[in-house]
């Protein structure tokens, strides 16, 4: 951390600041947590305590659920269940996190990056199937922002190449359309229980296999996986503890100047590899690695608020309509959109970011067609000015967040002040 940074991070008077992080966790879950870390002496899931990862994996009304210490890590295994090696493509979406194409570099494969559409900002089916060679071993369908994409389509693209549909449902968990869910539909789903996550256990992911056929391969690689040590199993927990009190709205003034500094002496800990584009190059952890069982106490109760959790979501979504008018209202109401975060395009949005920044830290998402990466894209195999809709939308990106830490009534005079501005892009 530069000079620059610490100054730019310097905490103010004391003041409530909303945030898009750990925005769904309850005290009883810190109180679980920390009973966990004085006086549970095997904190870290193995084969003889593992009675929180079945419960939580149990919650899901899916055969075959598996957990893993991050998302990525998760969809880095189906690749390698499948066989991906060297010389392989898989069609993503370039509008999408750095750790994706990364998931896919380290296995030897090549991602090839379809545009997208300006109107829910996923992948633009129209442009799937020029993508597709004797390469091609996947196709990716990321449900982009909590919004799903058009994934009856790709898998009728998927059946007629044969090829499996993994879904990325990371962003999307809850969403569902012809009464499936997102992350059951595709050949796979994997999903990512992060702090800025539609539920939060600091950090975890699973993954569905809904094909039969894949199961075996899947199941032989998981069992070879090992877990994360006690020693930084015990830091995710406290990274969770302390994360759950400094991004509080009425300490984050403070928290977000802290953070840095406990990330900087190890008080705390993520999985920050997403300026790695070499596997070999991650060795403070195992990649991947499996789900830690003191993070699945946080993840049972997460499943069980997550119905209250979608419909707060859903209120807030209809909040900012109403004000922004963006969107039809039965957009807003369908069942495939769970809205991790109100997502539009603006033309200025460094002046409303900044705006916004004395009531809330937006932390906007995808900045960038790879976010996490600034620049260098040919590392991850994009050449810039290759997808256009891609590349404008990132440039004007602008996205608040829906979880239950936020009071939208906080915001309501930026928003009309933006609305009348008629600084928004409308694509609907």
């Amino acid at each position: 951390m530069n000079l620059k940074n610490i100054i730019s991070s310097l905490p103010s008077y004391p003041h409530k600041i909303m945030n898009v992080f750990s925005g769904t966790n309850s005290f009883d879950e810190f109180k679980q947590v920390l009973k966990a870390l004085l006086f549970d002496k095997d904190i870290v899931a193995s084969k003889n305590n593992s009675k929180y990862i079945k419960t939580l994996q149990n919650k899901f009304n899916a055969h075959h659920v598996y957990t893993f210490a991050s998302g990525r890590m998760g969809f880095y295994t189906i690749l390698k269940s499948l066989g991906i090696k060297k010389g392989d493509e898989i069609i993503i979406t370039s509008y999408t996190c750095v750790v994706v194409p990364n998931a896919i570099i380290y296995t030897g494969a090549k991602p090839i990056y379809c545009d997208i559409n300006k109107l829910d900002f996923n992948i633009d089916v129209n442009k799937i199937e020029a993508l597709i060679t004797t390469k091609t071993k996947a196709i990716y369908a990321q449900h982009t922002f909590g919004q799903m994409c058009d994934i009856d389509a790709i898998k009728q693209i998927a059946n007629k190449y044969n090829l499996p549909v993994i879904e990325d449902v990371a962003l999307s968990l809850g969403a569902k359309t012809n009464q499936s869910y997102a992350g059951t539909i595709g050949d796979f789903g994997y999903f990512s229980t992060d702090r800025t996550k539609i539920i939060n256990t600091s950090v975890g992911g699973f993954v569905f296999v809904n094909n039969q056929k894949y199961l075996e391969n899947f199941e032989t690689i998981y069992q070879n996986i090992s877990y994360l040590d006690k020693s930084f199993t015990k830091k995710l927990a406290i990274t969770f503890l302390i994360d759950l009190l400094m991004m509080h709205p009425n300490m984050y003034w403070l928290g977000k100047f802290t953070n840095p500094l406990f990330r900087k002496f190890g008080i705390i800990k993520y999985f920050l590899d997403e300026q790695k584009h070499n596997k070999s190059d991650i060795t403070e952890y195992p990649y991947p690695a499996k789900f830690s069982s003191i993070l699945a106490l946080v993840g049972i109760s997460q499943i069980n608020n997550l119905e209250n959790n979608l419909t707060h979501r859903k209120k807030l979504a209809k909040y900012y309509n109403d004000i922004l008018q963006i969107y039809p209202e039965s957009y807003i109401n369908s069942e495939k959109n769970v809205f991790l975060r109100y997502s539009f395009l603006v033309k200025n949005r460094d002046y409303w970011q900044k705006k916004f920044s004395s009531k809330i830290d937006l932390s906007i998402w995808f900045t960038t067609i790879a976010q996490g990466k600034n620049s260098n894209f040919e590392e991850i195999h994009y050449t810039v000015g290759q997808n256009q809709t891609s590349e404008f939308v990132a440039k004007r990106i602008f996205n608040l967040p829906t979880h239950q830490k936020i009071d939208p009534t906080k915001i309501k005079k930026l928003l009309l002040e933006l609305k009348n501005s008629k600084d928004i892009i409308k694509c609907h």
